[in-house]
């Protein structure tokens, strides 16, 4: 099976990939199991090679070590299902990560390949990308992003144990990129997957942006030069670590909500499927009523969006005899949208708000059109 590009954002909540074009996603959950636990962990048999996302389980070696997980969907509901989010990971060095990648490679050669004996999969030009909270420990970003990279350069080896569907993938990647997160954007505001300027990017021709990328663990800036050329120095690109969003709705579901969500992933679940309607109601299992839980959560985002702008301002304030333009984009970008807005139009009119502070379409998925835009540049791939 030949791929031509994977280009792959893992994402402290989801992991997202496009794979030749083909666009999935899988939560970013991970919880390693014992042999005799994933001997027996499904009772049926699957068929559809769809269901294999749902009901992920693999093994590989890592470390001369047989190892078995279970991944996505099939992890959630695992104790240590999304553990993860509380804490940072150095995506050079965790597990989940390549766990992740191998997780997806199977699943879109079960899902693509020529039946179970195509299991053999090249994959010409694979990309990623680092936070940059991650770079930005290095002398030289260029070191870490060569040491992402090499992980996934090579040959890998990954067994699906998924009851009907089972197979040993054996994966070669030749050529492996990481790019920088947020800042890697800019190419999807440039450029079209034609490779073709897109006229919108002539609104940004004569004014910095800041690129704020909104993420479930962490809020990456980085601020690019007129015509949204690349930033001007590390000092361009700056983190914040210290106002997790996931550890915001945790510590809401503690102190208000915990009789009506399990885990902050169910609770993060929820406010992404009602965040745009008018009520924010969750049906109570034992007596099917409704509770309308939107005053809390909304206040709670509203809290969260008055510091997160603050902290924007302080770290990259507007020069005076200039105006910077604002992009949003990021997993949480959608869910803070109309917090952003208020606040703006409060703060600066609303005629402002529509002129610097800018929601585009696939907000959520910028830095991977960034990725695919620039792996089709290096691989001459343009499709009409």
């Amino acid at each position: 099976m030949e791929i031509k590009r994977q280009n792959v954002d893992f994402g402290n909540s989801i992991f997202q990939t496009l794979v030749d074009g083909y666009y999935f996603e899988i939560p970013t959950n991970v919880v390693e199991i014992t042999k005799e636990k994933a001997d027996g962990h499904y009772p049926t048999t699957f068929n559809d090679p769809q269901s294999l996302l749902q009901n992920m389980l693999i093994s590989t070696t890592i470390d001369g070590v047989e190892k078995y997980y279970l991944v996505g969907d099939s992890a959630e509901k695992q104790v240590l299902g999304n553990i993860h989010i509380n804490k940072l990971h150095d995506k050079t060095e965790s597990e989940i990560p390549y766990v992740m990648f191998l997780a997806s490679v199977a699943y879109y050669n079960v899902l693509k390949g020529n039946g179970k004996e195509d299991t053999r999969v090249n994959i010409n030009y694979f990309s990623t990308m680092l936070p940059i909270w991650l770079l930005k420990k290095t002398n030289k970003f260029s070191d870490m992003q060569n040491k992402m990279a090499s992980r996934f350069k090579g040959e890998h080896q990954v067994a699906i144990l998924t009851p009907g569907l089972e197979r040993v993938v054996t994966i070669h990647v030749e050529t492996s990129k990481c790019r920088i997160e947020s800042e890697v954007a800019r190419w999807a505001i440039k450029k079209d997957f034609d490779l073709q300027d897109r006229e919108e990017a002539n609104s940004f021709k004569n004014y910095e942006t800041l690129i704020v990328d909104l993420g479930g663990g962490t809020v990456d800036l980085a601020l690019l030069q007129a015509g949204l050329q690349s930033p001007k120095s590390r000092d361009s690109l700056n983190c914040f670590a210290d106002i997790s969003y996931l550890k915001h709705i945790e510590k809401l579901r503690n102190e208000k909500l915990l009789e009506y969500f399990e885990d902050v992933r169910s609770l993060e679940e929820f406010i992404i499927k009602t965040i745009e309607k008018t009520k924010m109601e969750q049906r109570d299992g034992n007596s099917g009523k409704k509770v309308d839980l939107t005053e809390q959560i909304h206040e709670s985002l509203r809290e969260y969006t008055q510091i997160l702008l603050t902290k924007i301002e302080n770290t990259f304030p507007s020069p005076k005899d200039k105006v910077y333009k604002y992009v949003y984009i990021g997993g949480i970008a959608g869910i803070l949208k109309q917090f952003i807005e208020e606040s703006i139009d409060k703060r600066y009119g609303v005629e402002i708000r529509e002129q610097n502070h800018l929601f585009l379409p696939d907000s959520r998925k910028l830095n991977l059109y960034g990725l695919e835009i620039l792996s089709r540049h290096e691989t001459n791939v343009v499709f009409a």
